[in-house]
């Protein structure tokens, strides 16, 4: 069950937080407001430097076949190192080094190049998490991953800011402005939260463990030996997995997040650069008003059930962005707030489902292996993508659509099985 959560149990919610998982918290605005600044017209700023529709796809298809080696063995990099050290590593490579590469990026290959170093972020997505999760309760991941949605949400209502920017300097000058904050901000961040940081308890013990093993052992299980095990005795933690890949697809290339959205926005649909901003600021608001009055009344419901209701809201969301007016900005508005509402319920309840679905020193395994299936079938994606932008794009709305079908539909046979082992335990 997601924390019952409302503006006035936020501070009592942070309160209950202790160690590594409050100072995860209480630095996330560090990161997320610079990113926010700089990611929601990085696609155009990619465009303005010559940078076609076909080859943002293939850039990102680059991204995620690079973040799919580091997501192989994200695992037993974090495992070895431990997940301190790993967090300090490769936060510092993957944000600040490249934004940097972006800042000066100005044809294809630096741009390339930015995205294989930032892909790196796989194996942060692994060590940050235990961080966040391991030397908590179950109280305190709960309060963390909705106190971490809401930071996000919250950050985003300032998207029209950079709205503001790009109409008063232009949008290569605004992103470099964003791009020189995001890199300030992101390397006091990572410095400041490494100094607070401690090593989890389950990490100082597998770092024991393997300082005791041959490197080639700590390799086979890089390769996921002891994960696949586990996931041939728990089929229901095959299918969070499997929910979690297609939904991260969906992100990719049918949601607000997708570096496609402000080129469809702009080109497509014929919107001012400068305005669809607004579309940001009105994402983060709506969002953050669900997260804040309609999630608490719905924690008390089925997690899974919410969740699927949470989808139906984005898929009608989806094909309603296919039928918007050219230049129609008030209607792109209110069904981006549609949009808002259904990824607002569902998004939360995603991340802990597979916080939930894990325990233990199983959770680098599965984590890693998470991250790189969602990396390959990222790069496949990513790769088409591009192409089928320029045939018609609206196909990568229509697919969209089917991918959240699918992920319906593997939630009720979720649904159905815990209700069968129910029964039986009954």
């Amino acid at each position: 069950m997601i924390a019952k959560q409302s503006s006035g149990n936020i501070i009592q919610s942070f309160k209950i937080l202790k160690g590594n998982t409050r100072v995860s918290v209480l630095f996330e605005p560090m990161w997320g407001i610079p990113f926010v600044l700089y990611n929601f017209y990085l696609s155009l700023y990619m465009k303005s430097q010559g940078i076609t529709d076909q080859q943002i796809g293939l850039l990102i298809s680059i991204g995620f076949v690079t973040g799919t080696c580091f997501s192989l063995f994200s695992g037993i990099i974090t495992d070895a190192l431990g997940r301190k050290r790993t967090t300090l590593i490769f936060d510092l490579i993957s944000w600040p080094i490249a934004l940097a590469i972006y800042f000066f990026a100005h044809n294809f290959w630096m741009f390339a190049l930015a995205q294989i170093v930032n892909s790196s972020v796989r194996i942060v997505a692994v060590s940050w998490n235990l961080m966040v999760i391991e030397d908590a309760d179950n109280e305190q991941r709960v309060a963390a991953f909705n106190l971490l949605n809401i930071i996000t949400i919250a950050t985003g209502i300032i998207t029209p800011v950079s709205g503001i920017v790009v109409k008063l300097m232009g949008i290569p000058n605004a992103e470099r402005i964003f791009l020189a904050i995001a890199i300030i901000s992101m390397t006091i961040m990572i410095l400041g939260r490494n100094h607070f940081y401690t090593e989890t308890h389950i990490g100082k013990q597998i770092r024991e463990q393997h300082s005791r093993k041959h490197i080639l052992d700590q390799f086979k299980k890089g390769l996921y030996r002891d994960t696949f095990a586990l996931l041939k005795t728990n089929t229901e933690l095959i299918l969070v997995l499997c929910i979690i890949v297609l939904f991260n697809i969906y992100m990719l290339i049918g949601s607000y997040s997708s570096l496609y959205f402000a080129p469809y926005m702009t080109e497509v649909l014929g919107i001012e650069k400068a305005s669809i901003s607004i579309l940001g600021g009105v994402n983060s608001g709506i969002m953050l008003l669900v997260f804040l009055f309609v999630i608490p009344i719905i924690s008390r419901f089925n997690l899974l059930k919410n969740m699927i209701a949470g989808f139906i809201i984005m898929a009608l969301a989806t094909l309603l962005f296919t039928v918007i007016p050219l230049g129609s900005l008030t209607i792109a508005i209110i069904n981006m707030m549609i949009f808002a509402v259904g990824f607002s319920i569902s998004r939360p309840f995603i991340d802990v489902t597979l916080a939930n679905a894990t325990k233990g020193t199983e959770r680098a395994g599965i984590y890693s292996l998470n991250n790189t299936i969602i990396s390959i079938f990222g790069a496949i994606s990513g790769f088409a993508s591009g192409f089928l932008y320029k045939l018609n794009p609206r196909l990568l709305y229509y697919i969209s659509f089917g991918i959240l079908l699918v992920c319906m539909s593997l939630i009720m046979v979720l649904i159905r099985k815990r209700n069968i082992m129910n029964d039986k335990i009954a």
